[in-house]
């Protein structure tokens, strides 16, 4: 996926401030309470800025900027601290699982020219996708511009900064691959299929 420059104005415009404003005045009434059914209530204020929102399961304390361009899949999950910044657009598949405290990121300073200070020069920015039947662990940040391949686990406090390819077990920091789920692709390692 190619990484776009983007202008501060176009982050800040009054568009998306104002938008911002509204959601998050309403978001905040729910986003810490912790009984079980307010999921539903955090997901009703969701639906009234996307209705690209699939899944209820939207535990206290998740932050979702530009909620307008994230999309979220059945029965996929949002634990407790997850914050996702949706500025240049985040899809998450159906069934996946975000643990706690996980982090992804589609936006991050432009800081290629040293003679302008760095908060003038714009914005990189390229969207995630994370495919159906992810796992993604506790502390984990997922980068601008990553594919996340199906049945994919990412493990805890992993920093992913590139593509990682379907049915992968993936940590580290940078992450990396250490083994395929699909038994028949870890032959001749001495690897086997069980964690």
């Amino acid at each position: 996926m190619s990484v776009v420059t983007v202008p501060p104005a176009a982050m800040r415009s009054p568009g998306n401030c104002l938008r911002h404003g509204l959601y998050l005045t309403l978001y905040g009434l729910v986003k810490y309470w912790s009984l079980p059914f307010l999921n539903y209530a955090r997901y009703a204020v969701l639906k009234l800025f996307t209705a690209r929102i699939e899944s209820t399961y939207i535990a206290d304390g998740v932050l979702i900027w530009f909620p307008w361009n994230v999309r979220i899949g059945r029965r996929s999950s949002l634990n407790q601290g997850v914050i996702i910044d949706g500025f240049g657009g985040v899809t998450i598949g159906d069934g996946v699982r975000i643990a706690a405290y996980a982090v992804i990121n589609t936006a991050d300073h432009d800081f290629s020219d040293p003679e302008r200070m760095i908060c003038e020069q714009g914005f990189r920015v390229a969207p995630v996708t994370i495919e159906d039947d992810v796992w993604i662990g506790t502390g984990a940040v997922i980068g601008k511009g990553v594919r996340i391949g199906r049945g994919s686990v990412i493990g805890a406090g992993a920093v992913v900064t590139k593509d990682i390819p379907p049915y992968s077990v993936a940590v580290g920091v940078p992450c990396r691959v250490v083994r395929s789920r699909r038994p028949l692709e870890n032959q001749g390692t001495g690897e086997t299929s069980g964690a």
